[in-house]
């Protein structure tokens, strides 16, 4: 299964931002391969 969470920055470790259409990373995480990859937000600075 595949997920996506908002995060502050594009390692695990870093904190899920709770502005999910604002943050400046989205961490996709894929649960049964046990890998993940970082995904700017490019739309992170739009007003």
């Amino acid at each position: 299964m595949k997920m996506a969470v908002s995060a502050t920055g594009p390692e695990l470790e870093d904190l899920v931002d709770p502005r999910f259409g604002r943050c400046r990373y989205y961490i996709i995480a894929d649960t049964e391969a046990l890998k993940y990859e970082a995904v700017t937000n490019t739309g992170s600075g739009a007003q």
